[in-house]
């Protein structure tokens, strides 16, 4: 994963920005500082009940630290000897325990992985955190520790479809965060155990809890995760490290994701297809070296893209599977990858934008990952603000005129309340009485005008009505 420097406004405006609506500039950093030492709060709580031994309260402990951390954490907030404890407990959880709470701890790993960041990033700053603690740092920490014990989970031979979901996205998020260290053995590990789950043939033992009856939703999620991790392998290629045998390198690869967009799942469709974008960007699958295969995954693209759902079919995901080979087609055709845009506020300020399938691909999974916590995360910067440019400058012609005055209105009051003290005198309550009279005065005078030119109209067309 190639990670990004942020540009524009300082780190602290997008919490800012977030907070404004609620009511101006220090309540709103207060709030924000509010919501973080809550938060922080949260795993000294959580550090003891991980271990408790009644299930029900273990669970309610991972839900809460869920919660937390959804809300975004700082590293530095969350760094410490409650993290190491918390980490100690979810994966005794994930281990030995029932199906629900496994689930819960793996999503909790998952984001603490995305809290932590990337371990260290040089091999100086390694071989000092690696003396102090032989498992390495943040994302790094946690792979060697949750590749084993996700992997034990894949092997099971009927192990619950959510679980597995879990462990599949957890493996994968980790992967993605732990992309400081120089050996990518890890790395190549986590996608050999992916693949073994979307093509059971080329690993029998890691899929054993998906041969031949995987659901459409475990193939979807493992064909998604697997794509997220694929890429952060841009530069292997280039440093020749990664083994040439992966089973999921090459045109059996290929040829299997291709055989994926014919599944009766839109979902699994849907991520095959992203996938195949992703191996096509990074010129890992290319007309030239596969031309009677690259063909037929362009009429099959071309036909999704005008798919009829038909009468009685079930249309979810209908329009969204539309929309996405449109945009493959065209991407094949030599046009470009679709533009994403997402506000990072509610104001006028901060715009994360993506337009390469590989940061669209992150997008969306982080995206849909972090769900109810993606904005939280997305104001917190963190790591997102390490894997995307997020622009925190004033944007313009991106709202609407009635929203765009609507903001300019607020930023208004907002000033003057804080120059004139907040309801400080009559001063502001006058002039918004004028302006409230002046808005009537220019609808009355608009109406007039609208009746004389419909009564000239019709006097025209008609004649005159007077007698």
């Amino acid at each position: 994963m190639v990670l990004k420097k942020s540009t524009g406004r300082s780190s602290g405006h997008a919490s800012t920005s977030y907070d404004a609506s609620a009511g101006g500039g220090a309540v709103a950093v207060s709030a924000y500082e509010q919501r973080i030492r809550r938060n922080a709060t949260v795993l000294e709580k959580v550090a003891v009940s991980v271990h408790d031994s009644r299930a029900s309260t273990r669970e309610a402990a991972l839900a809460e630290l869920i919660a937390a951390l959804e809300g975004f954490l700082s590293a530095d907030d969350a760094e410490g000897g409650h993290t190491d404890e918390i980490l100690r407990g979810c994966y005794v959880s994930i281990k030995k325990r029932a199906a629900r709470e496994a689930c819960l701890a793996l999503r909790a790993v998952a984001l603490l992985a995305v809290t932590l960041g990337p371990g260290a990033t040089s091999k100086k700053i390694a071989a000092v955190e690696t003396a102090a603690n032989p498992l390495g740092s943040g994302a790094n920490k946690i792979m060697k520790a949750t590749y084993p014990l996700a992997s034990r989970i894949l092997e099971a031979p009927q192990a619950d479809a959510s679980l597995v979901v879990a462990a599949l996205e957890c493996l994968a998020v980790v992967a993605f965060v732990d992309v400081a260290a120089e050996n990518m053995d890890d790395t190549e590990a986590c996608m050999n155990a992916l693949w073994a789950v979307i093509c059971p043939s080329a690993g029998p033992k890691l899929a054993s809890a998906a041969k031949g009856t995987a659901s459409p939703r475990v193939l979807a999620a493992a064909v998604s995760a697997w794509t997220l991790v694929l890429t952060t392998t841009g530069g292997w290629n280039k440093k020749k490290k990664v083994s040439p045998a992966a089973p999921w390198r090459g045109a059996a690869a290929h040829a299997h994701l291709v055989s994926l967009l014919g599944s009766d799942s839109r979902e699994v469709r849907m991520a095959a297809g992203e996938a195949l974008a992703v191996a096509i960007e990074m010129k890992l699958f290319t007309e030239k070296n596969n031309g009677a295969l690259f063909s037929n995954m362009e009429a099959r693209a071309s036909d999704l893209a005008i798919d009829a759902a038909g009468a009685g079919v079930d249309k979810t995901n209908f329009v969204e599977q539309k929309e996405l080979f449109k945009d493959i087609t065209t991407f094949l055709a030599g046009g470009k990858p679709p533009v994403i845009s997402v506000r990072t506020s509610s104001s006028n300020y901060g715009l994360l934008t993506t337009s390469t399938w590989t940061d669209n691909v992150r997008l969306n999974f982080l995206r849909r990952f972090l769900a109810g916590g993606f904005l939280h995360h997305l104001q917190g910067k963190g790591l997102m603000g390490q894997v995307f440019v997020i622009d925190d400058d004033e944007v313009t012609g991106k709202l609407s005129a009635a929203r765009s005055k609507r903001s300019l209105m607020k930023d208004t009051r907002i000033v003057k309340e804080l120059n004139g003290g907040r309801g400080g005198g009559g001063g502001a309550m006058d002039e918004k009485k004028e302006k409230k009279q002046e808005m009537i005065k220019n609808s009355l005078e608009k109406k007039r005008t609208v009746k004389k030119e419909r009564l000239k109209a019709y006097e025209l067309k008609h004649g005159s009505s007077d007698l």
